[in-house]
């Protein structure tokens, strides 16, 4: 099971050269279950370079990426999206008019109701999984201390609320 790992990611010795530049330089870090962690340093030190590597968008020159205890280097960011693993970005780009419950209803991917044979055939199926979906956005809107703008729409938050 997933939550007994004591290391939700780790990174061993990643590194990426493009050419004879090496944008990240062994790298190993440890992230905990539970806690936060966060990437510190000037303006081309590699900080996005490691995103990338970890999340799926580069393939790592050498180094090893875990995810809890399994090896996911070098597996593409739109697989590694079903094992949980998802990059954002430090601009925004919300669904202006939809509430922060619902922009985050979207982010899972291949949900049922997005066939249109399933919307319209398999409604219970669709629903039972949207129920679901709801609940999971709904805990991460707890989490973040955001119950109070869960039906905000999303074009109305601060700049900050919306990195969240």
């Amino acid at each position: 099971m997933q939550s007994d790992y004591e290391n939700i990611l780790q990174v061993d010795g990643l590194s990426k050269y493009f050419g004879g530049l090496a944008a990240v330089s062994k790298c190993s870090i440890k992230i905990k279950k539970g806690s936060i962690t966060g990437v510190i340093g000037p303006n081309g030190s590699g900080k996005t370079t490691l995103f990338n590597l970890i999340a799926g968008n580069l393939e790592p020159s050498e180094g090893k990426v875990h995810l809890y205890d399994e090896d996911i280097t070098g597996i593409p960011s739109y697989e590694l999206f079903s094992k949980g693993l998802l990059r954002t970005f430090q601009i925004a780009h919300e669904f202006t008019n939809l509430t922060v419950l619902e922009n985050l209803m979207m982010v899972p991917g291949n949900q049922s109701g997005e066939n249109l044979v399933n919307a319209w055939l398999k409604t219970k199926k669709v629903n039972e999984e949207e129920k679901i979906i709801k609940e999971k956005a709904l805990e991460v809107i707890e989490f973040l201390n955001l119950k109070h703008l869960s039906r905000e729409l999303a074009g109305n938050l601060s700049g900050g609320q919306k990195k969240l």
